[in-house]
């Protein structure tokens, strides 16, 4: 398969552009930017301590603002989907996570991101109508999966993020289902279903906690490697598990035509004026795109690579070229590499240099 600005997008179907936010002055701020739907969690108020691989602080505080959210969305004609993707373990858990479920279809959201069979169960039980989207937590990959999913009642399915753009398009053909995919944002080289890296104690975990996103993770930190035949003798320490940003906007006119429903902007747990930033940049080049100026597209991706700094913060950051072109993660162009099997990369070397930071004591991160 080969698609390029030569093909027009007449009677072609647009994707939409869906944002995340975790707060009202989010959402304005990405709806004026462009988006079509944004997508948020809400923080289930018995369960705030309990975090599973995002916590309350990647979700909109109340249901009063999420109503607030809904109605100022609606206003423009934008719609509004509720995370519940991650899974509830015991019957302690249950009655908050059918609650919440309850507490956020009352304030008229247009749809449920579900990740886990047992909460799409409570879903059901609720007797709602509500479209259901399949998160990306099942690890989509081929039509078998995407059709049971359909079986189980979800209209759209949002896929694993390693797929090729000949696999992607192979898929959305023969789809009974609306397909989603993501555009960019962090990623991993592993399959990215859940992290269970999150269960375990990292002494060093503060020191990971920075003023700025992207270096909290567990697969962001330095680990330190040995010898296989001598245990005492330590070769480097390096964020081996290869957490990343990718990108994929060289690749936007192919995406667009491939039949996918929706462009997915990964980053619901980034700050306001990076959900704007992204989606401004997004919604710019799929305009462009859309009228088919292939000269104007590719002028404007060569100045972004270039001017636009995917990481939030004030500290002298890596661009996209820095970040994604020359460490060849352009994303759906095949399986990624890992970057301590190569010279290290910029955003390899930023990790390391930061890796003893401690932040003072009663400091939080926004």
């Amino acid at each position: 398969m080969s698609i390029s600005f030569g093909e027009s997008l007449e009677n072609k179907q647009i994707p939409k552009l869906q944002s995340p936010i975790k707060s009202l002055r989010g959402a304005t701020k990405v709806v004026d930017a462009g988006a079509d739907e944004i997508y948020c969690a809400v923080a289930i108020p018995e369960l705030r301590k309990f975090s599973l691989y995002r916590g309350p602080r990647c979700a909109v505080s109340t249901y009063d603002e999420l109503g607030k959210i809904v109605n100022q969305a609606h206003d423009h004609g934008v719609e509004v989907i509720v995370a519940i993707n991650e899974p509830f373990m015991g019957e302690i858990m249950e009655k908050s996570v059918q609650e919440h479920i309850s507490s956020c279809i009352e304030k008229e959201i247009d749809a449920i991101i579900v990740g886990d069979l047992g909460v799409l169960n409570l879903i059901k039980d609720n007797n709602t109508d509500i479209p259901l989207y399949a998160s990306t937590y099942f690890a989509t990959m081929n039509d078998s999966a995407i059709e049971f999913l359909r079986k189980q009642g979800f209209s759209r399915v949002i896929l694993e993020r390693q797929l090729t753009i000949q696999e992607l398009y192979d898929l959305t053909q023969h789809s009974k289902v609306d397909v989603e995919i993501f555009l960019g944002g962090a990623g991993c080289s592993n399959i990215n279903v859940d992290c269970y890296l999150f269960h375990a104690e990292f002494p060093a975990m503060n020191q990971a906690f920075l003023t700025i996103d992207g270096f909290k993770f567990p697969c962001a930190m330095p680990f330190e490697i040995y010898e296989v035949d001598d245990k005492n003798k330590l070769v480097d320490k390096l964020p081996i598990l290869d957490a990343y940003t990718f990108c994929s906007i060289c690749l936007l006119p192919e995406l667009m035509k491939i039949g996918v429903t929706g462009f997915k902007i990964e980053g619901r747990c980034l700050n306001d004026e990076y959900h704007e930033a992204t989606t401004k940049l997004y919604r710019e080049l799929i305009d462009i795109a859309t009228i088919n100026d292939a000269k104007n597209f590719y002028d404007r991706v060569e100045f972004l690579k270039k001017s636009f700094k995917p990481l939030p913060g004030n500290m002298p950051l890596p661009n996209l070229e820095e970040l994604s072109c020359e460490q060849k993660r352009c994303h759906y162009s095949g399986l990624f590499s890992a970057p301590y099997k190569q010279p290290m990369s910029w955003q390899t070397w930023t990790k390391h240099q930061f890796k003893y930071i401690e932040i003072p004591r009663g400091q939080t991160r926004e």
